[in-house]
């Protein structure tokens, strides 16, 4: 069930997936000593380790703001001590919620996917988590174009043809 992911806008959709792989890596990194030496079996334990841990050490204050045209999650803390403007920030309790429940589902979904991409490189950093995970497999940070390019069955149009649907009938009431 990815019930809180489908329901963020796509800009939220790729941040979170970003947040999330980052997260990953992040932890996933600290035992890159051991990487070579370890086992499949050794890797996906700490991989799986990895994900919970990426999704429930989530900053302290959870905001969204726009960075270059788009919604984005940001640690508020860490953006407050860089300084500088920000626009359309939105702060309240449910983002970290809602980004903690996103990353839970991701991880969720294609776990498995991200273990065995962990297991098949020799250090950690061959992985690329974020292109796999947020492009490859949930298709988050792909924009529109890119999205039906994959799009075997049509249900791109589809959704176009869905999306001026809803800006039509928003005109007409």
């Amino acid at each position: 069930d990815m019930s809180t992911f489908d329901a963020l806008e796509h800009d939220l959709q790729c941040s979170a997936c970003k947040f999330t792989a980052k997260g990953v890596r992040k932890w996933v990194h600290r035992k890159s000593k051991s990487w070579r030496k370890w086992s499949a079996e050794e890797k996906g334990k700490w991989v799986r380790k990895s994900l919970k841990n990426a999704c429930s050490k989530l900053p302290g204050q959870v905001c969204t703001y726009v960075k270059d045209g788009k919604k984005v999650f940001g640690d508020f803390g860490a953006l407050m001590a860089k300084g500088g403007s920000m626009s359309g920030l939105s702060m309240s309790g449910e983002l970290k919620t809602q980004l903690g429940d996103a990353c839970k589902e991701l991880a969720r979904e294609y776990g498995s996917e991200i273990e065995d991409g962990y297991e098949s490189v020799k250090k950690p950093g061959k992985y690329k988590i974020e292109k796999d995970l947020c492009e490859e497999l949930s298709g988050a940070c792909l924009d529109g174009e890119n999205k039906d390019d994959d799009d075997i069955d049509g249900l791109g149009d589809l959704s176009k043809f869905a999306e001026q649907m809803d800006k039509i009938a928003k005109d007409e009431l």
